[in-house]
């Protein structure tokens, strides 16, 4: 986030007052500190909670306050959030753009308690099979963003992705289509995290700038937070330390980093593969990958590659002093642990992948990152899958149809099941090396959808 390091050492400080506002812009109205009750604000974001490393995202971000005195009907207003300091009042920070879900009245009678979601909760539950039947075909994926964010009505934050010149032909007509669906195949087969951002935007975050951007370490060298319960600090350390935090959990080990990416279409198609090592990124059933050539699938996973092969980070929970200007999927902490084995402290850094960030005054942070030392594979959009093959399904069960309508007219006509009239009828297997003239084989096969 572009904050200045002197509005970010402002949240540092315990003793700075800070102003939550708070908008209503549909209604004109805006909310101050005076009118929210004491510490009741909660942000919460994520861009992963598997314990897989996944790049999709779009995981929708949630806001809640108690405001007094709230007689306004809110629930379906747009709603902002941001805050700021006494010493930064020209430099905002934004925390929340949204929807207002519920607004319910307390026991006091005297206010509300406001739930919203970002627009991603509610526009990705539309139905866009109408809209995906209506596109022109082929397409480049570019073109099939742009219309699709531009029916939902969300702006998306300008950017280029890897796979944006891809074109894509039509290969099946949609009953059902979730946009939610839709757009997590497109963040996946991009290797980027789909989030809608502090200012409302659909922002696609990579992980190419690498572990360690500038400018985004947070606190600085000289805070020793526990490591576990094992740990041992002085008592000048620990009172040091809890200015920032209250505790870190953290694992031992490093999840594994991606050194290799399989596209593919089901656990039974080989698909192809980039990469020759052994931690497999393993993309399947994305709606964007059917009925392309291996050629423009290895080109896909070649573009992929750079963007998440070498990503690493330790899974960890901490609990923080808060800090409004972090964002899940950009900033990365930085702390000194005590080495258990050497006595030594050393500088470890953590990847915010969820957060939440919760009071006014006394603003506190949770901060997640959750992983398993080596990656297992997912599948991100199993609904169209099972529409797809469903709809194979029925494509082979009507030219099973035609066909046995052509062969009981031959039948009435003088042929018979192996003999008769000239023409046999056989069920293989696979077609024979030297085929009979007169025999019309039948290939066995099924499909099976669970």
């Amino acid at each position: 986030m572009n904050i200045s390091d002197a509005t970010k050492n402002e949240y540092r400080s315990s003793s700075v007052h800070k102003n939550l506002t708070i908008k209503f812009p549909e209604l004109g109205l805006t909310i101050d500190n005076t009118k929210i009750y004491q510490e009741s604000m909660k942000l919460k974001e994520s861009i992963l909670e598997k314990n897989n490393i996944e790049f999709v995202g779009c995981i929708a971000s949630s806001f809640s306050v108690q405001i007094q005195g709230l007689k306004e009907d809110v629930k379906g207003k747009k709603i902002e959030a941001s805050i700021t300091t006494d010493g930064s009042n020209d430099e905002p920070i934004p925390l929340f753009h949204g929807i207002v879900d519920s607004a319910v009245l307390q026991d006091n009678r005297l206010s509300k308690t406001i739930t919203a979601y970002d627009i991603l909760y509610t526009k990705g539950n539309t139905e866009v099979s109408s809209w995906y039947n209506s596109l022109t075909f082929p397409i480049s994926i570019k073109k099939f963003r742009d219309s699709l964010f531009t029916y939902l009505g969300i702006t998306q934050d300008e950017t280029s992705l890897v796979n944006d010149d891809i074109s894509i032909s039509k290969q099946y007509d949609p009953k059902t289509l979730k946009a939610l669906n839709v757009i997590k195949a497109i963040c996946q087969i991009n290797g980027v995290f789909g989030i809608i951002n502090r200012n409302g935007l659909f922002e696609y975050r990579t992980t190419q700038s690498g572990l360690y951007p500038s400018g985004n370490l947070y606190p600085s060298d000289d805070l020793y937070p526990f490591s576990g319960e094992e740990t041992e600090l002085t008592e000048e350390e620990v009172a040091e330390a809890m200015q920032y935090y209250k505790k870190i959990r953290y694992e031992e080990f490093k999840v594994k980093p991606v050194d290799k990416i399989t596209i593919r279409q089901n656990e039974n198609d080989a698909g192809v593969t980039y990469g020759s090592g052994t931690n497999n990124y393993i993309i399947q059933g994305n709606m964007f990958t059917y009925g392309l050539s291996n050629e423009t699938l290895l080109q896909m996973a070649q573009n992929i590659y750079p963007y998440v092969e070498g990503y690493s980070y330790y899974p960890f929970q901490a609990s923080n002093m808060g800090l409004p200007f972090v964002e899940c999927g950009v900033d990365i902490l930085s702390y000194k642990v005590r080495n258990l084995d050497t006595g030594e402290t050393e500088k470890k850094y953590y990847n915010v992948f969820s957060r939440e960030l919760s009071g006014i005054q006394a603003l506190s942070d949770s901060y997640t990152a959750k992983g398993e030392e080596y990656q297992s594979e997912f599948i991100t959009d199993l609904q169209t899958s099972i529409d797809l093959i469903k709809q194979q399904d029925q494509q082979y069960q009507q030219t099973f149809n035609d066909f046995d309508s052509r062969i009981s007219k031959l039948e009435a006509g003088g042929g018979g099941g192996g003999g008769g009239g000239g023409i046999n009828i056989v069920s293989v297997a696979s077609l024979p090396a030297n085929p009979d003239s007169n025999t019309v084989y039948l290939i066995q096969g099924i499909v099976v959808v669970e």
